[in-house]
């Protein structure tokens, strides 16, 4: 039985880190800022890194390197990324072994416990990944505000802001998303906009920001709210199909964790996401992830260490939720 892990999950916002022994006992979990290396660079990143680490050793009560630190990372997509990053950690003596894996990894080991599985992710962005039993990955979507990100809190919030204007040129449906927006901004009318958001003052967070207030439009009977929020389901639901297409999956059952802000509403998203994820396969078992990401770095650790884990190990990281 190996000593003890470090699992880390780093995001654009924070990173999550969770000190864990041999038999998942959770010993200590610590919080600290964002580690996007594609944000902080190299050098902010392995400080927070390093920091975070000592921070789960002092409240642990332990001196030694831990066996293995797994540190699933936001921008650390590309290899040549991931080696640098690895190189900076290696240089800080952090663990005997260190590895570094995307954020989506990670995630996706949590969601369910280290197996296979399908995971989509709807927050600013959205993306969809799936695992299957052999451990070869797929991934569909997320491409980024300019070029995709269909379905998500960045798509539902840019979709108002086109119907507002369309509806301001009188070339679209009359909806109260456009005084909506106005009154939210204290200006007049919705085309005093275009110059904060073209310029970067209203930025693609500050648009994702807009999606509860369409869901809200969309249940008092606002019809461009509606279509929006149709729209954005029905997306969701063709990256799941394709993931599941190339997963070898159409006609069976799947089953898909659901991450993200925008699936605060998936009682509304469920329906729609299914009737287009069903062209191709049988029926969906929506769920909330088994662990968030930070255990999910952890049971990587741990599986690269003492193989597949067992049930009683499963049971104490489950203590810990």
């Amino acid at each position: 039985m190996i000593r003890t892990v470090i699992g880390l999950d780093g995001g654009g916002t924070k990173t999550v880190g969770v000190l864990v022994d041999g038999q998942g006992h959770v010993l200590a979990r610590a919080v600290a800022e964002s580690s996007n290396f594609q944000v902080v660079g190299g050098e902010i990143l392995s400080r927070v890194i390093s920091d975070l680490v000592n921070q789960l050793l002092m409240k642990a009560g332990q001196s030694q390197p831990v066996a293995h630190l797994y540190a699933g990372l936001a921008g650390a997509g590309r290899p040549a990324d991931r080696q640098t990053i690895l190189a900076a950690l290696e240089a800080k003596k952090l663990a005997e072994k260190i590895t570094v894996d995307t954020d989506a990894s990670v995630a996706l080991a949590g969601a369910f416990a280290g197996g296979p599985g399908i995971i989509v992710i709807s927050g600013t962005g959205a993306i969809c990944f799936g695992k299957d039993s052999r451990g070869v990955w797929y991934r569909c979507g997320g491409w980024g505000y300019l070029l995709g990100d269909e379905g998500s809190g960045y798509y539902i919030g840019q979709q108002a802001l086109i119907a507002a204007l369309k509806d301001w040129d009188g070339r679209g449906l009359k909806t109260s998303l456009r005084p909506a927006i106005e009154n939210k901004y204290g200006i007049d009318s919705i085309d005093l906009l275009i110059s904060s958001i073209y310029s970067g003052k209203i930025d693609r967070t500050e648009i994702a920001s807009l999606a509860p207030l369409v869901f809200a439009k969309r249940a008092e009977g606002d019809e461009a709210a509606q279509n929006i929020i149709a729209s954005a389901g029905h997306e969701i639901g063709k990256i799941i199909a394709a993931v599941a297409q190339r997963m070898g999956l159409a006609g069976h059952s799947v089953r898909v964790a659901l991450i993200g802000s925008v699936f605060k509403q998936r009682d509304i998203l469920i329906p729609l996401m299914e009737k287009e994820a069903c062209r191709v396969v049988q029926e969906i078992d929506f769920m909330d992830p088994q662990f968030e990401p930070a255990i999910g770095s952890a049971i990587l650790a741990l599986q690269q260490e003492q193989g597949l884990l067992d049930e009683t190990v499963l049971a104490h990281l489950a203590e810990t939720k």
